[in-house]
């Protein structure tokens, strides 16, 4: 259970995603501080606190879009894959793909979550809502679309 603000680094470039984002925060009434950056490359600097990252605090959750410039979403998670003191942050890919090998691909890269973008305003703020308050109350993620894997394989 998180008792201090709860602490958000999103990655995503596409604004309208962004402000759904943050009304599903708002609905959610959990306290906390949302960092945005648009693309991966910028995404690592603030998770390795570099490049004027220096002084931001370890984020408790990280929302991760694929399709982000300079270095996607998958780039993002080949590098923090290997990193202890990164993995340890829970991780949400929410995508617009349902492709099934993007589903595997990051459940086997290490994300903690995998949810499609609800292409429903409401149904996008909704969901941003479950997964604040299950971070702030449990401490753990809801898999999303992890959860039809042990099915698949």
């Amino acid at each position: 259970m998180v008792e201090e603000p709860l602490h958000v680094l999103v990655v995503e470039d596409n604004r309208g995603d962004v402000r759904l984002i943050e009304n599903g925060f708002e609905e959610s009434s959990v306290e906390r501080s949302l960092t945005v950056v648009n693309d991966g490359e910028a995404a690592l600097d603030y998770l390795y606190r570099r490049n004027g990252y220096e002084s931001e605090a370890k984020p408790d959750l990280v929302l991760l879009d694929l399709n982000v410039p300079k270095k996607t979403g998958r780039d993002v998670l080949e590098q923090i894959g290997g990193e202890r003191d990164l993995r340890s942050i829970p991780l949400l890919v929410l995508s617009g793909s349902q492709a099934e090998n993007h589903i595997l691909e990051t459940h086997e890269l290490g994300a903690d979550g995998y949810f499609v973008k609800p292409v429903d305003p409401h149904e996008f703020i909704s969901l941003v809502g479950r997964v604040a308050n299950s971070i702030a109350t449990s401490g753990t993620l809801p898999p999303g679309e992890y959860s039809e894997i042990d099915r698949r394989t």
